[in-house]
C-alpha cells in the first residue's frame, strides 16, 4: 500500500467517519503522523525550480571568488536573476530589488582585484586564501552571501507569507514546504543528495541536534499539521494555527543563525594567531549573517515579529546597516577588533525572540 494512503487510512481508522452536521469546530482528523507525500513534486513544481535559479545565479559569482581570472558580467547576473517564469527577479520583495542592483554593482566592481582592507575604505576585491576567499566590497561586505542569503528572506519567506493567509488547500502547504527547502521525508540531513534539506531547512538542521526537540522538528510537525488539515473545513483553525507556526518558527530560524555566525566570526576575530585564511572567513560569517537580515528587512513589517528598528539595530550591531554605510572593515583594520560590539547583536536578538539561555548557547553549534 502506497505511505500516503496507508497514512491517512491509520488517520481515518483512528477517529472514525466525518458524518453530516458535525460540529464543524472540532477538527476530525488526527493532526500528527508523517508529512502525505503525495504529489509533493507535480504540486510543488514551480517553487521546487527556483533553488536550481538560485544556484545558478551563485554559480559564476563564486566562480569568480575562486579564481582571480574569471568574472562575471552584470548581463549574466541579470539573465539569471530573470531566467524562467516564475524569475528570482519577479518574486522579489520590491524593497530588495535596489539592494540586489547596488550589490551587483559592487561585486562586478570589486571582482578580479585583491582586496587590502584600509581606512578609508577602497573598492574591495578577492580576499583570503584558497576556497576560504571570497569578494568583499571595501567596507567588508561579502556581496555574494547578500544576494544568496538575502533572497532567503526576500523572496522564499517573503513568498512563502504572503500565500499563507490562501494557502487551504493540499498543493499549496506542499508548495510552502518547497519554499522553505524541506520535502516530505524531513530527513534532517543537510549533506546527502538526493532529497537532503535546502535553503532554511538546512538552517533548520544546523540549529537542531539530533534526536533533540529544536528548531527542525517544531517545524516538521507544524508542515505536518497544515498538510493534514488543508481541505478540510472543520480544521480551518488549525491549519491557520499551524502557519503561525511555521511563519514565526521560520523567522527564529534566521535569527538564530545570525547568533550563530556571530559567535563564530567573534572567536576567529580573536584569535591573535589568525591567518588570511582564518579572517577571511570571519568575515565572510559576518556578512552570511547580516545577509539573512538584509533579506528579512525587505520582508513586510506586518508579516514578520521583528521591527525595522530592531533589525536596524542588529545590522549596526553586525556594522553592516547597509552596503554603503558599512564599517565591517574596521573589524581588520582596527586593534583590537571591536567584537564586543559585534555580541550587541546577539543580545538584541535575544530580547526580540525570548531565546532562552540554553538556546543561546545551542547556537554556537552547527549540528
Amino acid at each position: 500500500m502506497p505511505r500516503t494512503i496507508a497514512v491517512l487510512a491509520l488517520l481515518a481508522a483512528a477517529c472514525g467517519p466525518m458524518t453530516p452536521g458535525a460540529d464543524a469546530g472540532a477538527c476530525p482528523i488526527a493532526l500528527a503522523g508523517a508529512y502525505p507525500d503525495g504529489g509533493f513534486a507535480t504540486n510543488a513544481a514551480a517553487e521546487l525550480t527556483l533553488l536550481g535559479k538560485l544556484n545558478a545565479l551563485n554559480a559564476p559569482m563564486r566562480a569568480a571568488e575562486l579564481d582571480a581570472g574569471a568574472t562575471v558580467t552584470r548581463t549574466q547576473l541579470d539573465d539569471l536573476n530573470g531566467a524562467g517564469s516564475p524569475s528570482l527577479a519577479s518574486l522579489t520583495t520590491p524593497g530588495f530589488q535596489p539592494v540586489a542592483a547596488e550589490t551587483f554593482t559592487a561585486f562586478l566592481a570589486a571582482q578580479g582585484r585583491i582586496w587590502t582592507p584600509t581606512e578609508p575604505p577602497n573598492a574591495g576585491g578577492l580576499y583570503g586564501v584558497g576556497t576560504s576567499q571570497w569578494i568583499f566590497s571595501g567596507r567588508g561586505v561579502d556581496l555574494r552571501q547578500v544576494i544568496d542569503k538575502g533572497l532567503y528572506g526576500a523572496l522564499f519567506y517573503a513568498e512563502a507569507v504572503k500565500r499563507m493567509p490562501n494557502a487551504t488547500t493540499p498543493a499549496s502547504i506542499d508548495q510552502l514546504l518547497a519554499l522553505y527547502g524541506a520535502t516530505p521525508d524531513f530527513p534532517q540531513n543537510d549533506t546527502t543528495a538526493p532529497g537532503r534539506d535546502e535553503l532554511t531547512a538546512k538552517y533548520a538542521k544546523r540549529r537542531t541536534p539530533q534526536g533533540t526537540p529544536g528548531a527542525y522538528t517544531t517545524l516538521r510537525d507544524a508542515f505536518v499539521r497544515a498538510r493534514l488539515a488543508a481541505g478540510n473545513p472543520g480544521c480551518a483553525a488549525e491549519r491557520t494555527a499551524a502557519l503561525e507556526t511555521i511563519k514565526l518558527e521560520w523567522e527564529k530560524i534566521f535569527a538564530s543563525t545570525v547568533i550563530f555566525y556571530v559567535n563564530s566570526a567573534a572567536t576567529k576575530l580573536q584569535d591573535p594567531a589568525a591567518d588570511a585564511a582564518k579572517r577571511a572567513s570571519a568575515m565572510h560569517d559576518l556578512g552570511e549573517g547580516a545577509a539573512f537580515f538584509i533579506g528579512l528587512k525587505a520582508v513586510p513589517a506586518s508579516s514578520r515579529r521583528i521591527t525595522d528598528v530592531q533589525i536596524d539595530q542588529v545590522l549596526t550591531a553586525l556594522k553592516i546597516p547597509s552596503l554603503g554605510g558599512a564599517t565591517a572593515h574596521q573589524l581588520l583594520t582596527q586593534v583590537p577588533p571591536d567584537v564586543d560590539g559585534l555580541l550587541m547583536a546577539n543580545t538584541r536578538l535575544q530580547s526580540v525572540y525570548g531565546f532562552t539561555a540554553d538556546e543561546m548557547t545551542r547556537f554556537r553549534t552547527n549540528y
